[in-house]
């Protein structure tokens, strides 16, 4: 069984859409699961191992492309762990007295730079994580089908910027209209 992943949907804004899925190889058949989040189990596609082809990591590494005859699955790398290490001060009462307050706007970029590191070690794991099922589906998958174009992943650079840029404006879009009802 491969490490966890999760099918990326396309434009969905910032990750939005993202749905569990677990690869698996039993007698020559590759089988793609999506895993529900409350559990619940759903056979995306299952077939010989020889009909997959053409794996390659994402533009980032944080994801991969696997093709099944003409389609293309895209998947991202996904971190087990939910603990981020940082400390919840939600609960706290920074807001009760003045030092408390001035306390914890002091402490804010001890818990900016532990978000970050957090981040940091998040990434590590979804890459190898995409690494490992690389190196697992490499040698048993087999050659591109005659007529399939593959097309490699997209570049990152001034088009991730340009989709990001485009994300962003709708959700604020969508922010403003429902802030105006």
């Amino acid at each position: 069984m491969a490490p966890p992943l999760r099918w990326a949907r396309r434009f969905t804004p910032l990750g939005i859409g993202r749905r569990g899925v677990r690869l698996e190889m039993s007698g020559g058949m590759l089988s793609i699961v999506r895993v529900g989040p409350l559990g619940g189990e759903r056979l995306v596609v299952s077939a010989p191992v020889a009909q997959f082809h053409s794996p390659a990591p994402s533009r980032n590494g944080r994801g991969l492309h696997l093709w099944h005859g003409t389609r293309v699955f895209r998947f991202v790398g996904h971190a087990d762990s939910d603990d981020s290490g940082t400390t919840d001060i939600s609960g706290s009462s920074a807001g009760d007295d003045p030092v408390s307050a001035v306390l914890a706007v002091l402490a804010f970029p001890l818990h900016l730079f532990a978000a970050l590191a957090a981040h940091r070690e998040k990434v590590a794991e979804e890459r190898r994580h995409v690494a490992v099922t690389l190196r697992w589906l490499e040698p048993v998958v087999g050659p591109p089908w005659p007529g399939v174009a593959v097309r490699p992943p997209l570049p990152g650079g001034w088009l991730t910027a340009g989709r990001w840029t485009v994300r962003l404006t709708v959700l604020s879009a969508l922010g403003v209209g429902i802030a105006l009802l």
